[in-house]
């Protein structure tokens, strides 16, 4: 994999990690590759099959790469654990990082990256868009939330680092993100472009501290957000092209050696203010490595052509573009790209029957269920006479994956413990609120799991207008723990940090009168 071997183009198509529409290796993959000599693919769930399918998928792309562009491509996938999973097979579906930091066991997010590199890097996939390691500390954040280890920066560091530890471990390209850190924001940058105005002393302390011990601890690459930092760049640009945020502070201040990749600029955090074309030459420009462009094919090919132009017009200079590209293959030598070039097949079905980590998995769920209780508690629940209620499970952000919804949490109470059971929608309306009080006036019992209250009025209105009537309620939380503010005071109130088959079960155990062994890893005013 030398440098000099290649040519503008393909150097260009090591700059650049695309996505695709389809679980196959099709006419829009073949022009990425042998048209525009796209040299990096990232995965979602549309691109998932049956994992040998994805296996052969993989194997088709290497060869392809190999063949026009002569280099092997990192191939990404976002398998953060929780909703953010792409391959959804048992064995690698782990909890949110949330629930390990309420969990509290020592070493288990090391074992997690273990896990989780060792399957990655046999289906083919070497590089894991993993860990968050943004500092979750502000309630109203519609996009972190539970896929953050937790409010404190020591401890997010901790966890983060030893699971980059463990994937990298197995020949997995760890990527720490969302750089300079995306924790303390109240918008979504797949919608908006938010600003964070701390002064650098505060963010030296919360924001940066994960990412700076994620630098000392060897992590490999590191994906920017899309977020203004008025304090460390002073022109008020994002971090992804900000010149001060990624090549004076990551590089030359945290001495960052690794490749920086972009958060993927379809997003219309800079999709809508920049556009695709000045967005992928600026964060080349700013000290960018790597350009994520996830969707849209119109999108790829005018970001390549973009960096094209600029390399020709002199705003680019193909020194820039060779420090870059010499980093990437740099890399791809490292993780052994070449000599493991297609997934072994063999290999895959002895690893994905090993119920091992799917009992690893079970086991950190189980110690993350955090209960909180005054001196009325409520548990273990005996009586029979009980309503349990549950908004049914959906998603609740532009990244989480689509498939394996799992069951309605009250279906699974009733089951276990009787009852009656009602599924809501994520937003109930007056009608539905004012039936179902009525349905709990003469219960002994209200078991409530509330998802994704906070921006789901309909929930905390009914859960209110219950609590007024029966004041026999326990709140479930299947999602974020600061839903917790609207549960005002309440006597019972089970963590669960996700809606899970794992967590529900966890759940069902806890209000049967097992030990909550779970501790929660953020301030909440109760």
């Amino acid at each position: 994999m030398e440098l000099d071997n290649l040519t503008l183009e393909q150097k260009i198509g090591q700059l650049i990690m695309a996505g695709f529409p389809s679980p196959n290796f099709d006419r829009y993959m073949e022009k990425l590759i042998k048209e525009y000599n796209v040299g990096n693919i990232i995965l979602f769930s549309r691109n998932i099959g049956s994992i040998g399918d994805t296996a052969e998928l993989i194997s088709l792309i290497q060869l392809n790469m190999i063949k026009y562009n002569q280099v092997p491509a990192f191939i990404g996938v976002d398998q953060e654990g929780g909703d953010v999973s792409r391959i959804r097979h048992t064995s690698l579906m782990f909890p949110c990082n949330m629930a390990f930091g309420a969990a509290g066991i020592p070493g288990s997010t090391r074992q997690q990256g273990l896990f989780t590199g060792e399957k990655l890097r046999a289906m083919g996939i070497n590089l894991n868009i993993a860990p968050v390691l943004d500092v979750n500390n502000n309630p109203e954040n519609p996009i972190i939330g539970t896929r953050s280890y937790g409010d404190h920066p020591d401890k997010v560091a901790e966890l983060g680092c030893a699971y980059i530890e463990g994937l990298q471990h197995k020949g997995v390209v760890a990527t720490a993100k969302h750089f300079p850190g995306h924790g303390d924001t109240d918008i979504d940058t797949h919608l908006g472009l938010p600003s964070v105005s701390y002064g650098r002393d505060r963010l030296e302390k919360v924001e940066l501290y994960p990412f700076q011990k994620a630098v000392e601890a060897g992590v490999a690459a590191v994906m920017t957000a899309h977020i203004i930092f008025p304090v460390l760049d002073g022109e008020s640009r994002p971090a992804t092209i900000s010149y001060p945020i990624l090549t004076e502070l990551l590089r030359r201040q945290m001495g960052f050696q690794g490749i920086i990749i972009t958060d993927c600029i379809e997003m219309k955090a800079v999709l809508d203010n920049y556009g695709v074309e000045k967005t992928a030459v600026e964060a080349l420009k700013a000290g960018a490595d790597m350009i994520c462009i996830s969707h849209t094919l119109d999108f790829q090919i005018r970001s390549v052509e973009a960096i094209k132009n600029a390399v020709k017009s002199g705003e680019l200079s193909e020194l820039r573009i060779d420090e870059s590209v010499g980093r990437i293959l740099g890399l791809k030598e490292k993780y052994r790209l070449m000599q493991n070039l297609c997934p072994d097949i063999s290999m895959l079905e002895r690893l994905f029957s090993d119920e091992s980590s799917a009992l690893f998995a079970a086991e950190v769920s189980r110690k993350s269920i955090t209960l909180i209780t005054g001196k009325n508690s409520l548990l273990p629940v005996r009586s029979k006479n009980i309503l349990s209620i549950s908004a049914e499970p959906a998603l609740t952000t532009n990244v989480e994956d689509g498939k394996n919804l799992p069951v309605s949490f009250c279906t699974s109470v009733t089951e276990l413990l009787g009852g009656e059971g009602i599924a809501i929608p994520q937003n109930p309306d007056k009608d539905l609120i004012e039936e179902i009080c009525r349905k709990s006036l003469d219960k002994d019992l209200i078991i409530f799991g509330m998802h994704n209250s906070r921006f789901n009025p309909g929930q905390i209105e009914l859960y209110k207008e219950i609590k007024h009537n029966n004041k026999n309620i326990i709140a479930i939380l299947l999602k974020n723990p600061f839903d917790a503010r609207f549960t005002e005071d309440t006597e019972t109130c089970i963590f669960a940090y996700e809606y899970s088959p794992l967590s529900i079960t966890g759940v069902i155990k806890v209000l049967s009168g097992e030990p909550a062994y779970g501790r929660l890893p953020v301030k909440i005013q109760l």
